[in-house]
């Protein structure tokens, strides 16, 4: 089963489609349990959150982390950093994706489930 978490998170640049870090955790908890999860935003872990382009951190989600370590998917894909320090980490037995990071690579990410 999979499951789908759109939106950003609130930041000073106030981009279209930000929201409040508890509706954002709302709909992670709606979500509920999944073998896979995507959404925009990735867990809150340093690595994968700082742009080495852009040289700062960004927005990273404490319910995706939360999340993953309570239910433990298989897979969470999420874009957001467009050139993370760290393109996949392993949290768990969940492998954890930035599916967006092929813009450096010229090759996409390919779900094979």
């Amino acid at each position: 089963s999979g499951g789908f978490v759109g939106g950003g998170l609130r930041t000073p640049v106030r981009t279209p489609y930000e929201i409040d870090d508890d509706v954002y955790a709302a709909k992670v908890a709606a979500v509920g349990a999944v073998d896979v999860l995507a959404c925009h935003i990735p867990p809150d872990v340093p690595g994968l959150l700082y742009d080495v382009e852009a040289r700062r951190f960004e927005r990273g989600s404490e319910a995706v982390l939360d999340a993953i370590r309570d239910t433990q998917p298989e897979l969470v894909l999420f874009g957001h950093v467009h050139q993370p320090l760290r393109s996949r980490v392993r949290i768990g037995r969940t492998e954890c994706v930035n599916v967006g990071h092929f813009r450096g690579t010229g090759v996409p990410y390919a779900l094979e489930y």
